[in-house]
């Protein structure tokens, strides 16, 4: 499965493969989560975070792993 441009609506409409896939591209991705190699690949991308209800956790986890990746973020909530 192409996973450019889907939305994920449920655990469902996906294959086994395509989890297993899933977790293979996150196990690639682990040196650069533990900072042990370095990317920017996103380098240049803007990531649009929108809250509408308070949550600063998930909100900061998703800007620092855009920010890992070389990304900048802009954020508004409210």
């Amino acid at each position: 499965m192409n996973f450019v441009g889907r939305h994920i609506l449920s655990v469902d409409q996906f294959a086994r493969a395509d989890i297993e896939r899933v977790f293979t591209v996150a196990d690639t991705m682990r040196p650069y989560a533990l900072r042990q190699k370095v990317t920017r690949v996103l380098e240049g991308a803007i990531l649009g975070n929108m809250f509408f209800e308070p949550s600063t956790r998930t909100r900061v986890s998703f800007g620092c792993a855009w920010n890992l990746l070389g990304g900048e973020v802009r954020e508004t909530t409210g």
